[in-house]
């Protein structure tokens, strides 16, 4: 956005949030009060009604899309009832909306909830004179997050702020290439990326086809014992990489998680799970 479409925004949503003090903003309301600006807003920048309209219009038509078109129903309503961002474990499940347009709006919603939520726990322990709670902010499927950029910055700013945050970033991929073909090399997904990676002060690297391997190499700077261990680790072993030292580690499994992070329930009989569980 430029400067004019982000302090049209902002005195719009100053407007609405003056017009229904005890009602949750929608993008509705937003995009009403962009096309046909109040002239309080334009006073407060210093212009009139028509220029206002028309440096935000774009922005506006932007917005009015989430409403009026192809992504309606999605975010066009205040937020659904009962929904608590509070609670001690919060799982946003974007499966549903596959590679929709929807998808990068939804984790830019996402990240900016999750900012704002980290901030405001910090700012109130800070009130009461006690530590700021942990948050550990895990993404699965995370090649997903370099092909839309302004995610990507805010993971990548989370990264790098993670001591002062107070939170522990757990990025989930199959495999690095995965991540790395979000874009052309030398753009600015593919720098994100090769950052991202550059930033993890443990990676956890289970076993990798052959054709994986130079690029463990080339990004990560494995040596060549560890590149020649990698292809034959059994399943449940992984190499753990831990600043400059490497381990061999062997995850082992209680029962019960088992069956919790268990992939292949679906090809299966859930019964012949519930058995072994239990016996």
């Amino acid at each position: 956005m430029g400067p004019e479409e982000d302090a049209g925004l902002r005195v719009a949503l100053d407007a609405v949030n003056e017009r229904s003090r005890d009602g949750e903003p929608t993008l509705p309301e937003i995009v009403a009060a962009l096309l046909s600006p109040q002239e309080e807003m334009a006073e407060e920048l210093r212009t009139d009604v028509g220029a206002l309209a028309e440096a935000t219009r774009q922005a506006a038509l932007g917005l009015q899309r989430l409403c009026e078109g192809d992504l309606r129903g999605m975010f066009d309503g205040p937020t659904t009832a009962g929904l608590d961002l509070e609670a001690p474990l919060v799982v946003i499940d974007l499966s549903a909306v596959g590679d929709s347009a929807a998808l990068g709006i939804l984790m830019t919603c996402a990240a900016a909830w999750q900012q704002a939520a980290v901030a405001e726990r910090r700012r109130e322990a800070e009130r009461e004179g006690r530590a700021a709670p942990k948050v550990i902010s895990v993404l699965d499927e995370g090649w997903r997050v370099a092909s839309h950029v302004g995610v990507a910055e805010w993971l990548q700013r989370s990264f790098k702020l993670s001591r002062a945050l107070g939170t522990q970033n757990v990025i989930v991929l199959h495999r690095l290439s995965d991540l790395t073909a979000a874009g052309d090399a030398g753009s600015r997904q593919a720098q994100l990326a090769e950052g991202l990676l550059a930033d993890a002060e443990t990676r956890v690297i289970y076993s990798q086809p052959p054709d994986q391997i130079e690029g463990l190499r080339h990004l990560l700077g494995l040596t060549r014992t560890e590149l020649e261990i990698v292809p034959t680790l059994r399943r449940g072993e992984a190499l753990w990489l831990v600043g400059r030292r490497s381990f061999l580690v062997q995850h082992r499994l209680s029962a019960t998680e088992r069956v919790l992070v268990d992939t292949d329930a679906r090809m299966v009989d859930r019964r012949d799970l519930a058995e072994e569980a239990t016996s």
